[in-house]
């Protein structure tokens, strides 16, 4: 099953977003309400603190039935890890999240980070806007993209052993990158597919379109 979370970050280009949306199960992170009202989405599910979110769009989502599942402000967990959690429970076996993004940089860091969790599982997630698809990879992944489109490779973990490359225009062998180095920034695809390997560690794989 595909998941969508739809959080409280920047969408600035709907239309973009949508191809993702075919089929799959949507969570409603707190403020995200907003966009899945502005999109006309019905979400499955919406969960938070919501107090990010418009009262009347949870009044909105409420009234046609959506279920909710609220959370104290005080909490060690972020809306959106607790939406990761909810796509997990699902048995998800893809995640998109979209409006993940956005001014708040530690908000944005840390929702690369609890992807940590999905990958442990073996469950694919993607964090993406208008500009980047983001994902985490700690043994192989093929990428989708359009030749000449920019792939940034950075460590997660203190170092990655063994990344290995296919269809990059600089291709790593065997190669190790460590945290304090941007070596791995801006490598560009010279087909539409491309593949990534790692032996040891978790990598951040970051496709972007200007």
């Amino acid at each position: 099953m595909k998941t969508i979370i739809i959080g409280n970050g920047d969408i600035n280009n709907y239309d973009i977003v949508r191809e993702y949306f075919d089929g799959a199960y949507i969570i409603a992170c707190d403020g995200g309400l907003r966009h899945c009202r502005a999109m006309m989405i019905v979400p499955n599910i919406m969960v938070g603190d919501f107090d990010s979110a418009d009262k009347s769009d949870v009044a909105f989502y409420e009234e046609m039935g959506v279920l909710r599942k609220s959370y104290p402000a005080r909490k060690d967990m972020t809306d959106m890890e607790i939406a990761l959690e909810a796509a997990l429970e699902k048995n998800s076996e893809e995640i998109y999240i979209v409006g993940g993004l956005g001014t708040r940089f530690d908000h944005s860091l840390a929702n690369i980070h609890i992807l940590i969790k999905t990958i442990r599982k073996g469950v694919r997630t993607y964090l993406l806007d208008e500009h980047n698809i983001i994902t985490l990879v700690e043994d192989s992944i093929e990428i989708i993209g359009e030749k000449g489109q920019t792939v940034s490779l950075i460590p997660l973990t203190t170092e990655v052993t063994g990344i290995e490359t296919k269809n990059m225009e600089y291709p790593l062998y065997n190669r190790t990158l460590t945290v304090g180095s941007s070596i791995g920034i801006s490598n560009v695809m010279t087909k539409k597919e491309a593949f990534i390997s790692v032996k040891g560690g978790i990598l951040i794989v970051i496709m972007s379109k200007e």
